[in-house]
């Protein structure tokens, strides 16, 4: 009789199946998420003030040129547009990886941003274990982190921004030892249509 065990990653769910002629177990992967091309950005009014838990209570809102949410599927930024002050964004989804190497992942800003790949873009995430950690209200300036990531492996990833006041700019790059840094996420991003997110 196989086992079913739910994947509360969202990835799938994993059939572990006795097979009598050899008498091992064996596994096989069933995923129950649809992956559809783009991050999932929504806005909203406030600024996060380096609090990664004000998305979870805060409410999308339409605010200056964003509208409350939107896919973006080729870049992932938040242009300098001056679209007034006191606002955050978050984006949810997977990163799908090409190649199997050390990913070196930037945020450039103006102010607060952050980035999380993987279990702690799920669950316990924190400014202290953020990929990148690019906080606190500053003009806008670049930070990098790394994760070695496996080609074909949809990693969850979350990436929080908040514009304080003054200028407003978001940009999301990445680069490998053989890809050159580059803000193309085409083919790379996605995410699940069913819970505008994971």
């Amino acid at each position: 009789m196989p086992i079913t065990f739910l994947n509360t990653s969202g990835v799938g769910n994993f059939t572990l199946v006795n097979n009598t002629n050899s008498g091992r177990l064996t596994m096989s992967v069933t995923s129950s998420v649809q992956y559809n091309a783009g991050l999932f950005k929504t806005t909203y009014a406030g600024y996060f003030a380096d609090n990664v838990s004000f998305f979870a209570t805060a409410t999308p809102a339409t605010y200056g040129a964003n509208p409350a949410t939107t896919i973006q599927t080729t870049i992932i930024q938040e242009p300098s547009s001056d679209d007034g002050s006191s606002f955050s964004i978050q984006w949810l989804g997977y990163f799908k990886p090409i190649t199997t190497e050390t990913y070196t992942f930037f945020t450039n800003s103006d102010d607060a941003s952050y980035m999380w790949i993987g279990a702690n873009a799920l669950s316990g995430f924190t400014t202290a274990n953020s990929t990148v950690n690019n906080g606190g209200a500053h003009g806008n300036q670049e930070r990098s982190g790394t994760s070695t990531l496996t080609a074909g492996v949809y990693y969850p990833v979350r990436m929080q921004f908040g514009e304080s006041g003054g200028g407003d700019v978001f940009g999301f790059n990445y680069s490998t030892p053989t890809i050159t840094k580059t803000t193309n996420v085409t083919g790379l991003v996605f995410y699940n249509p069913a819970t505008n997110g994971f």
